[in-house]
């Protein structure tokens, strides 16, 4: 999977995750959290995110990295409060920490993002 825009397929892979999150978060509850608790990490805003990604706005990976990181520092605490590791919180930490460091130290999505590949 090549592109001629070095980037592209990395904030493709942030956008899908935030999208599937946000996505999975709104309509399915079962699918991230478990049973009788309601837990929205980026609830409508991450369709917001998804759009900025795509349409590259300049500072939208910061904005991503920050909202992932305390997105991550929220299901650390909270499985630090119940002293339990379940299937949903690894998924939502292993997708979340796939965004964060592609956001945060990827120069390649940084360039992208920051037009400076055109």
């Amino acid at each position: 999977m090549e592109s001629k825009q070095i980037g592209k397929t990395e904030t493709m892979v942030v956008a899908a995750i935030i999208f599937a999150i946000a996505v999975g978060s709104n309509f399915s509850e079962k699918w991230l959290v478990e049973a009788g608790g309601q837990f929205e990490i980026f609830g409508n805003l991450g369709i917001i995110l998804v759009i900025g990604l795509l349409w590259r706005w300049q500072y939208m990976g910061r904005i991503v990295s920050i909202l992932s990181s305390l997105a991550i520092l929220a299901i650390l605490m909270s499985m630090v409060m119940t002293q339990s590791i379940s299937i949903p919180f690894l998924i939502l930490l292993t997708g979340l920490s796939i965004a964060f460091y592609l956001t945060t130290f990827s120069r390649a999505v940084s360039d992208y993002l920051n037009k400076a590949g055109e």
